[in-house]
């Protein structure tokens, strides 16, 4: 069996090829690459024969939730193996999934690794719906946060269930089991209330976090001990994607291993079928297996994006960052823009309006707040990368699961288990050095339906000359480590030598997320003295300064962010460098705009106006040739701190007019300052600071500026408001028809019924009818 693809591709008899695969197929289900592959090409090339041999294929891949009839005595086999699994559990499982259900339910600890179409993500909502006790779901992103509340919600109506994107005991009237969805960061805050809950199960998806070289997969691997420590009644699940030795987990945990277990599943669902793009509008086939799929590409007869996009389907195209921020990737691919005319207005209105709320982006190009983002979404061409604000991902990925996105450019935040499955999947970028990631996104590619056919995607590889690293990343093991980090004696940076000897010694504070040295440096005279200038001038008389105070008064403006830059200088035992100064002066800015009660879009909108020297413009309308010469003002971007090596440079490139600045690069821009800098660092830092020198010298200015910081309010109401899980934006629309709130429930007036139902999403779980 060779040359494969110009078998198929041919005019020649097939029969050989289905029979060979239909063979390996039985006797081995859907566990190979190539046979895979050859099905694809099959589907694709020969859809006459395919259909002679489809319900054979089918049968043998064991997808039984697909509707299929019995042709021969072997497929007899598979239907009494279909009605054993549904007789015992109930459902249309794959053996698969069947055999996954098995592993949690007799095992006190089950690990594996799946292909992402195996249908893991229905196993799991079954189980975690069917647990009698309280549920913990710890994923590595908040996008896959917001996943799973999603269908859990959609999926669980019972309201005596409460779904939970982070770890707090609310609704305690109503509520009988809690399900709480995080990330191990925020998985910390059960520790605090552990004897408040009945945990039954702990569900680590995407569990390959716990490899990685840092800080996070060192946190990853002391929140398992934790749990388990806690929670010694409670069966752990751990899955993987693509990973060979999932036993990795028992092994470095510590697991009983007599009471443990681990499988590597390889079948898959869906084909798939792989291209090479050769230049404009001229592609070529690849297989993965040289010997048999051809050690030569060969030519097709068609572009694959135009025609997945011709036929109604959808394309991911993967890219780096940097081309989404300066705009470049339209004109790369505009010939497949052109092939998303604008949707009828309807469609999507709802998904716009929201977006315009929360960002305060516009979809008209004159419009001072114009967002190509917005715009490019009435086409149903999407934008997805680390930078999108929380909200608007999650809009956009309804958006895409509803069946609106035509397109979606993205960068490496779909590696992490979102399941936003696509047609094609085009690698403008291919990272031989993250086989993982790569291998994750690449299952993207082919959805996997319940008609009676055989689903298949295409992966097409921008350049022939990555044909090879391509083949390398399918063929290659992915190796977890076996030794958690906690346990192996490597020297890093010191902040993370610091991290990891509070983790083991346990002396890291999850109160204030800090270790017990950073806490010692937040108490010395020095930043008390400090802390008691910047209480000074923040309250008069026992009431917050105005915002006008800060905004108006450049010296006060001025001396205020230095006592802040001067407590974080303390903090890290050293002077900052120009660079640091200039972001923290941003993050403090931002940090008290919201201390005044201003949404994400009223600062993006400042940000903006800054920026774009909205004023000057408008003073010189009369004058447009002068406007339009006006150069950007400097805006210092968001970048993490500490870093000794930052200097000060915009934001914006260098020739930049005022009125060209994009409003999208302000939005993401602005989002990375408020999660990544302020949400992980600087907020800890100063509520630790504050709340710590509020206990020192009983000073509750000390508290309520810490409040503010955490919470951005210290306001009883609103901080329970936020702890039911609504935004301040959600706040503003929903405070109003709220008669009361506490830990026992919220109280609704009956004016929430008038409320959209976009709306009042943060909520409607607690929208009771009795």
């Amino acid at each position: 069996m060779k040359d494969v693809i110009k078998q198929i591709k041919s005019d020649g008899n097939v029969d050989s090829l289905f029979k060979y695969v239909i063979a390996n197929l039985y006797r081995n289900g859907p566990t190979s690459i190539t046979d895979m592959e050859i099905l694809s090409h099959l589907a694709c090339f020969r859809p006459a024969e395919f259909e002679q041999y489809k319900v054979a294929i089918l049968n043998y891949m064991a997808v039984f939730y697909k509707p299929t009839e019995t042709n021969s005595l072997e497929e007899v086999i598979f239907t009494q193996y279909r009605k054993y699994i549904q007789d015992t559990f109930h459902d249309k499982y794959t053996p698969v999934q069947a055999d996954i259900i098995k592993g949690i339910a007799g095992h006190k600890c089950f690990s594996f690794s799946a292909p992402t179409s195996t249908g893991k993500s229905y196993v799991f909502m079954k189980q975690i719906s069917q647990s009698t006790n309280d549920v913990v779901v710890v994923v590595p992103s908040r996008a896959l946060i917001n996943e799973y509340y999603l269908t859990l919600s959609q999926g669980i109506q019972d309201k005596s269930v409460n779904i939970l994107t982070f770890i707090d005991k609310i609704n305690t009237k109503h509520a009988k089991k809690n399900i709480f969805i995080v990330t191990p960061e925020r998985c910390r805050e059960l520790f605090k209330l552990k004897d408040e809950f009945q945990i039954g199960l702990f569900l680590f998806d995407e569990a390959q976090l716990s490899s990685e070289d840092s800080k996070r997969g060192l946190y990853f691997d002391s929140i398992v001990r934790r749990c388990m420590k806690a929670f010694e009644d409670a069966i752990f699940v751990f899955a993987h994607p693509f990973v060979k030795n999932p036993e990795s987990q028992i092994e470095k945990n510590h697991f009983d291993e007599r009471s443990s277990k681990s499988i590597q599943y390889v079948q898959k669902n869906v084909g798939q079928m792989f291209m090479c793009h050769d230049g404009p509008g001229k592609f070529h086939h690849f297989g993965v297996n040289t010997e048999i799929m051809g050690k030569t590409k060969v030519l097709s007869n068609f572009d694959p994006l135009e025609k997945v996009l011709s036929n109604g389907g959808s394309v991911l195209i993967y890219i780096p960052k940097s081309k989404i921020l300066n705009g470049k990737f339209l004109a790369e691919f505009q010939r497949y823009v052109d092939l998303c005319p604008v949707m009828p207005a309807a469609q999507a209105a709802t998904y716009l309006q929201s977006l315009k709320e929360y960002t305060g982006g516009e979809t008209e190009i004159n419009n001072e707040h114009y967002s190509q983002m917005l715009d490019l979404l009435k086409r149903g061409i999407v934008i997805h990368h680390g930078s999108l604000p929380l909200q608007t991902r999650l809009i956009i990925e309804k958006f895409t699961k509803d069946g609106f996105c035509r397109i979606c450019f993205a960068t490496s935040t779909l590696e992490q288990g979102i399941n936003m499955p696509f047609d094609l999947v085009y690698l403008d970028r291919l990272e031989g050095s993250k086989p993982l990631a790569v291998k994750n996104l690449i299952g993207r590619a082919g959805r996997s339906s319940r008609e009676p056919k055989f689903d298949y995607g295409f992966v097409v590889v921008n350049s022939p000359q990555r044909m090879s690293t391509f083949r390398g990343i399918m063929l290659k093991d992915e190796i977890l480590d076996n030794v958690s980090a906690l346990e192996k004696d490597e020297q890093h940076d010191e902040e993370y030598n610091d991290f990891k000897q509070a983790i083991l010694e346990g002396t890291y504070s999850d109160e204030f997320n800090l270790t017990e040295k950073d806490l010692e440096k937040l108490s010395t005279d020095s930043i008390d003295g400090i802390i008691e200038l910047i209480l000074n001038a923040v309250f008069v008389n026992g009431e917050l300064i105005s915002l006008e105070k800060i905004s108006g008064d450049l010296d006060f403006r001025l001396s205020f962010y230095a006592y802040f830059r001067d407590l974080y200088s303390l903090f890290l035992s050293r002077p900052l460098e120009d660079g640091e100064n200039s972001v923290l002066n941003t993050a403090i800015k931002i940090i008290f705009w919201r201390v005044y009660g201003k949404t994400f879009k009223q600062i993006c909108w400042y940000r903006y106006s800054y920026a774009s020297k909205s004023h000057e413009r408008r003073k010189l309308r009369k004058a447009p040739e002068l406007a339009n010469q006006l150069p950007a003002a400097f805006v210092m971007g968001y970048h993490d701190l500490p870093n000794k090596n930052l200097y000060s440079f915009s934001l914006l490139q260098k020739g930049t007019k005022a009125a060209d600045v994009s409003y999208d690069l302000i939005m993401y821009d602005t989002y990375d300052y408020i999660d990544k800098l302020i949400g992980f660092k600087l907020s800890d830092i100063f509520y630790a600071a504050f709340t710590r020198y509020a206990g020192k010298y009983d000073d509750q200015r000390g508290v309520k500026l810490a409040m503010y910081i955490k919470f951005g309010t210290d306001n009883d109401r609103t901080i329970w408001m936020l702890r039911y899980g609504m935004s301040f934006e959600d706040i503003e629309v929903l405070s109003e028809h709220i008669e009361s709130i506490s830990e026992e429930q919220i109280v609704f007036a009956s004016s929430i019924e008038t409320v959209p139902e976009v709306q009042k999403a943060s909520v409607i779980r607690f929208v009771r009818n009795d």
